[in-house]
C-alpha cells in the first residue's frame, strides 16, 4: 500500500511538474540595422524575412531625426536565417511615400505582411494601408504605383461593423488567406477581431467573424500596448506580443493562446505567457516574426537599452514555434502515418500490375517463373543510375500463365511465382502546415499464379518496411513494419480487352522514435482495392493501348499516446479513420519485334492520375493545458502525370536484357520521383544460372553469381568486385545444398 502511494505521488509531482514547465525561447545574437553613426535609420516598427532566411525587412517609424520615414529597408542575409551575416551597408531602401495611401500619419505603428507565396505586400498603419502585387516573389523593391492594389480607401479600424478598433498594432492571416486578424493593441484592452474574407488575401472583402477580448485575461490587465500577433503553423496557438515605451525596466511578455479549432479565435483558451529578454536586458516587442519553420524567433525594439536603440535580437526554439510549451508537430507526425498508409498500397498494386505488363510481353515463353530487384528514387535532386539484374531461382518447367492462351499442358506444373524487392528513398510532404518527411522503404514482395479457364489467378504476399525521419525540428522517426496479402486476377473480356482486379488488406505496425528512445507505437489495419481496364487493340501506327485505373483504401489506426520525451510533453491521439485513393487514365504502348531466336520489346506508357484523398481532420489532447484539439491533413498534389519508357531484348534460349525508365511528376508542385531498372540474365540448357549484378552506387562494386543444378543438389558460387578502384575488394564463397 505504501508502495502504491509513493508510486501515485511520483507521477503526479511528474505531470505537475510538466504542467508548470515555461517553454522560453534562448537569445543567440543581436543586430543593429542602422548604419554606424547613425540612428532611427530605419526606427525599426515591423519585420519579416523569407522562408528560405536570405532576406530580413524592416519597417520604418517616423522619429524625429529620422529622414527615411515609411520606408522599408531590405537586407541580405549571407548565411540564411542568420541576422549577424545581415548586410547593413548594401542595405536597399524603399520609401511607401506618393504610392498610395500615406502610411506616415502620425506616429503610428507600421506593419508589414506577405502572402503564403510572397506575391503580395500588405503595408498598414494606423489608419491607412497599401498593398502591391510583386511580379517576383518577396520583390518589394520593385514596388510602385502601378503595383498597387485597390482597397477601396477602407479604413480596417472601422470598416467592420462590429469592430472598434482604438489603436491597430497588429495584422495577421491565416495559411490560405481566408481569415485575417487584426489586433487593437490599447493599453488595458487588448481586442483581437477575426475577419473572414471571401477572397483569398483580399481585405476589402471581409466580413466581422469574431472578437477575442483579453480583458479576462489577469496576465493583460497591466498598464501596457501589444503589437504583433503570429499563428503557428496550423493555427492551433496564437501568440501576442507585449512591448512599452521608455520603459526597459518593466519585464514584458508574449501571451500564448491554444485554439482547439485551427485559426478560430472562438476556440482560443489562454495557456500562459513567457518573459522577453535579449542579452539579459528586458526588451520592448515592437515588431518580431517567426522564421526557419518556427524554429527562429526574431524581436524588434525601437526603445533604447543597453544594447542600443532599433536592435534585433534573434532567438532559438527548442522545438517548433515553441514558446510556453512545447507539443510535437502532430500535422507533420500524423501526415507522415498517412503516407505509409498511402505508400502501402501504391507499393502493393503497382508490383502486381507491373506482373501483368511482364505476363502480357513475355506471352510466348515457356517459363514464367519471374524475380526482380528494383529501385525506385524519390528525390527531385537525386536521380542516380542503379542497375539490377535477373535470373531465374529455378530451373523448372512451369505452365505459362498466359493472358492470351487458354489451352495448358496438364504434364507441367501450372503454377508460376515470381518475387519482386523494392527499395525507395526521398523526400516529400513539404506543404504550408506540414513539414517535409525524409522517406525510406524497403519490401520484398512473392507472389504465385495460374491459369483458371482463360484468367489469371494469383496470390501475392510483401513484407515492407518504411522509415521516415520528420525534418521538424523534434528528432522524430516513424518505423513501420507492414505485411500484405493480396488476391489478383486478370479476366479477358470481348475484343481484346482485360479487366485486372486486385484486393488487399495489410497490417501496419508503426513505432514512433526520439532519439532512438520509443516515444509511442500504433497500429493500423487497411483494406484496399484496384480495377484497370485496358484495351489491346491497337491504335495508329504506334500501337497505342488505352486504360483507366481506380484505386480505394481504408486505413484504421489505433488511437495512441506520445509521450514526448524530448519535450516532456505527453499527448492522446485518438483512433483514426481515412479514406485514400485515385483515379487515373492513360494510354501504353507495348510493341514487340519477333525473329527466329529472339524479340525485343519497346514499352511504356503515358498516364494521368488525379488523387481522391480527402482532407483528413483527427483530435489530438495535450496534457501540458488538457485542450483537444482538431487538426486536419490537407491535400496537397491533386494532379500528377506518371511516365515510362522501356525496351526489353529476349532468347528463346533464356537471356534477357532490358532497361525502363520511369518518372512520377506532380502537376501542382515540383515533386517527382524517378525510377531507373537495368536487368540482365541467363538460363542455359545445363540448367545453370549466370547472373552478373553492376552497382554504381557502391563503389562501383559488381557480383558474379554461378548456380548448378545437380540432381537433387545445388552448386553456388558467389563472388565480388570494385571496378575501377585503386584497392579493389573482392570475395567469394562456395554453398552446396540439397532437397530430398
Amino acid at each position: 500500500m505504501k508502495r502504491l502511494f509513493l508510486i501515485t505521488f511520483c507521477l503526479c509531482f511528474v505531470m505537475q511538474t510538466i504542467h508548470a514547465e515555461i517553454v522560453k525561447p534562448v537569445f543567440k545574437q543581436l543586430k543593429d540595422p542602422n548604419l554606424d553613426g547613425e540612428d532611427n535609420e530605419p526606427s525599426t516598427s515591423s519585420i519579416a524575412i523569407t522562408p528560405d532566411g536570405k532576406k530580413m525587412f524592416v519597417m520604418d517609424n517616423l522619429e524625429a531625426g529620422d529622414t527615411d520615414g515609411y520606408a522599408i529597408f531590405i537586407y541580405d542575409l549571407t548565411t540564411a536565417f542568420d541576422i549577424s551575416t545581415m548586410d547593413v551597408a548594401n542595405r536597399t531602401i524603399v520609401n511607401t511615400t506618393g504610392l498610395g495611401d500615406d502610411l506616415g500619419f502620425g506616429n503610428g505603428k507600421k506593419i508589414i505582411k506577405f502572402n503564403n507565396d510572397g506575391k503580395k505586400l500588405f503595408l498598414f498603419n494606423d489608419f491607412s494601408s497599401q498593398f502591391h502585387n510583386l511580379a517576383i516573389p518577396y520583390d518589394v523593391a520593385s514596388i510602385s504605383a502601378s503595383t498597387l492594389i485597390p482597397d477601396d480607401g477602407l479604413n480596417y479600424k472601422t470598416a467592420y461593423s462590429e469592430a472598434d478598433i482604438a489603436l491597430l498594432n497588429g495584422v495577421t492571416f491565416n495559411n490560405d488567406g481566408t481569415k485575417m486578424y487584426l489586433n487593437d493593441g490599447f493599453k488595458n484592452t487588448t481586442d483581437i477581431t477575426q475577419v473572414n474574407l471571401s477572397t483569398p488575401f483580399d481585405p476589402s472583402s471581409g466580413t466581422f467573424a469574431f472578437t477575442l477580448n483579453t480583458e479576462d485575461n489577469p496576465d493583460l490587465t497591466a498598464n501596457r500596448f501589444t503589437f504583433e500577433i503570429a499563428f503557428d503553423d496550423d493555427g492551433t496557438r496564437l501568440y501576442i506580443a507585449e512591448g512599452l515605451n521608455n520603459h526597459t525596466a518593466i519585464p514584458t511578455f508574449i501571451y500564448v493562446y491554444k485554439l482547439s479549432t485551427p485559426f478560430e479565435l472562438s476556440s482560443a483558451t489562454y495557456v500562459g505567457k513567457s518573459q522577453i529578454v535579449g542579452n539579459g536586458n528586458n526588451v520592448s516587442a515592437v515588431g518580431w516574426t517567426f522564421g526557419n519553420n518556427g524554429m527562429k524567433a526574431y524581436i524588434a525594439t525601437e526603445d533604447a537599452n543597453a544594447d542600443g536603440d532599433d536592435i534585433i535580437y534573434e532567438y532559438d526554439l527548442t522545438c517548433p514555434y515553441g514558446i510556453v510549451l512545447c507539443e510535437t508537430d502532430a500535422v507533420t507526425a500524423i501526415g507522415a502515418q498517412v503516407e505509409i498508409a498511402k505508400n502501402v498500397i501504391h507499393q502493393n498494386s503497382s508490383t502486381i500490375f507491373k506482373r501483368f505488363d511482364w505476363l502480357r510481353r513475355n506471352d510466348e515463353r515457356a517459363n514464367l517463373t519471374n524475380h526482380e530487384v528494383k529501385l525506385n528514387i524519390h528525390n527531385p535532386i537525386l536521380a542516380a543510375l542503379k542497375t539490377n539484374f535477373e535470373s531465374s531461382l529455378k530451373n523448372i518447367q512451369f505452365t505459362p500463365a498466359s493472358l492470351k492462351k487458354g489451352k495448358t499442358n496438364k504434364n507441367k506444373k501450372n503454377w508460376s511465382h515470381w518475387s519482386h524487392v523494392d527499395i525507395s528513398f526521398g523526400r516529400v510532404g513539404d506543404t504550408a502546415s506540414s513539414k517535409p518527411k525524409e522517406v525510406k522503404t524497403e519490401g520484398f514482395m512473392y507472389g504465385l499464379d495460374k491459369l483458371v479457364d482463360n484468367k489469371i489467378f494469383g496470390y501475392a504476399l510483401r513484407y515492407g518496411n518504411d522509415n521516415v525521419d520528420l525534418e521538424d525540428g523534434s528528432n522524430n522517426v516513424l518505423d513501420a513494419t507492414t505485411f500484405s496479402l493480396n488476391i489478383y486476377s486478370s479476366v479477358p473480356l470481348e475484343r481484346q480487352s482485360n479487366l485486372n482486379l486486385l484486393l488487399g488488406v495489410s497490417y501496419i505496425k508503426i513505432d514512433q522514435l526520439v532519439e532512438n528512445r520509443e516515444t509511442g507505437n500504433r497500429n493500423g489495419k487497411q483494406i484496399y482495392t484496384s480495377i484497370s481496364y485496358e484495351n489491346e487493340n491497337d491504335y495508329t501506327k504506334y500501337e497505342l493501348i488505352p486504360f483507366g485505373k481506380f484505386e480505394m483504401g481504408i486505413t484504421q489506426f489505433s488511437d495512441y499516446t506520445d509521450f514526448g520525451i524530448v519535450t516532456n510533453n505527453v499527448e492522446n491521439h485518438e483512433r483514426l479513420t481515412f479514406r485514400t485513393g485515385n483515379v487515373s487514365a492513360g494510354l501504353k504502348f507495348d510493341n514487340i519485334i519477333y525473329s527466329d531466336d529472339k524479340t525485343l520489346s519497346r514499352n511504356g506508357f503515358i498516364e494521368y492520375i488525379y488523387d481522391l484523398t480527402p482532407d483528413i481532420e483527427y483530435y489530438v489532447k495535450s496534457h501540458i493545458d488538457g485542450v483537444t484539439l482538431k487538426k486536419t491533413i490537407k491535400t496537397h498534389s491533386l494532379h500528377n502525370i506518371k511516365g515510362n519508357i522501356g525496351f526489353e531484348f529476349a532468347q528463346k534460349r533464356g537471356s534477357t536484357f532490358s532497361i525502363n525508365y520511369e518518372r512520377y511528376q506532380s502537376i501542382d508542385e515540383s515533386g517527382h520521383t524517378d525510377s531507373l531498372l537495368f536487368k540482365l540474365g541467363t538460363i542455359n540448357k545445363q540448367n545453370a544460372n549466370f547472373d552478373v549484378i553492376y552497382d554504381p552506387l557502391n563503389n562501383n562494386k559488381t557480383k558474379l553469381s554461378y548456380l548448378k543444378n545437380l540432381s537433387n543438389f545445388k552448386l553456388k558460387l558467389n563472388s565480388n568486385y570494385s571496378l575501377f578502384s585503386k584497392i579493389p575488394d573482392y570475395g567469394a564463397n562456395i554453398e552446396l545444398s540439397g532437397t530430398f
